[in-house]
């Protein structure tokens, strides 16, 4: 018998949480916290979790290449505003991964950990094998990546509304560049569509740009 409470614990937590309006936290990290808390509560070994919800790992990389359709669909969108869609998308690349570099210098960083700190603002997918390519490590990777990822759901809309942020363009397409797929679902749940469909083709771009800058860099 296939060993599937993981995959089936996740999902049912997820759906739960998911209908419940109330709760402001985005669905994905509130479910990240109550699997941390019954990890933790009944002393269930990480590793067993794992093996049991892989199927939701294996997933990760069809979902990226997935995303190529709204990229084929939307590419109007793209031509039409090119000038000032890829300037924000290669300044948003350098700037994440120069001020890394640098405030990782600063604080004496280790240059492994700066390596891996460098694709954290690039979907998880794409991120770990960015790090695996400029040597960084793969699992802090990923995890830098869910807490920018976080942040940005959390707090996106409310520092762009402070800046009298109104356009869905430029918001769709601030979040996807910074806060890529956890970004992109806060603009699902405020039912934006034309934020949805900015925020995915960014976080599409600047994966690419941050994969070819990256590699150049190295």
């Amino acid at each position: 018998m296939i060993n599937v409470w993981g995959l089936i614990l996740t999902i049912l937590i997820f759906e739960v949480v998911k209908r419940i309006k109330c709760i402001k936290i985005p669905a994905m990290m509130m479910t990240s916290i109550i699997l941390i808390v019954i990890l933790c509560t009944f002393k269930i070994d990480y590793n067993s979790y794992n093996e049991s919800a892989c199927f939701l790992t294996l997933l990760l990389g069809p979902a990226t290449i997935a995303l190529a359709l709204p990229l084929s669909d939307n590419a109007k969108i793209l031509l039409k505003n090119k000038r000032a869609i890829y300037f924000g998308f290669v300044i948003s690349v350098v700037t994440a991964i120069i001020t890394t570099i640098v405030l990782g210098k600063i604080f004496h960083v280790d240059w492994q950990l700066i390596t891996s700190l460098m694709p954290k603002t690039v979907t998880t997918p794409i991120a770990i094998e960015i790090s695996k390519a400029i040597g960084g490590i793969p699992e802090l990777t990923a995890c830098f990546v869910c807490l920018t990822g976080i942040y940005g759901a959390v707090f996106s809309h409310k520092i762009l509304k402070v800046f009298k942020i109104k356009s869905d363009i430029a918001t769709g397409l601030a979040i996807g560049s910074t806060s890529h797929v956890l970004g992109t679902s806060t603009c699902i749940e405020k039912k934006r569509p034309k934020q949805v469909v900015l925020a995915t083709l960014a976080l599409i771009v600047i994966g690419i740009l941050t994969t070819v800058i990256c590699v150049f860099i190295f």
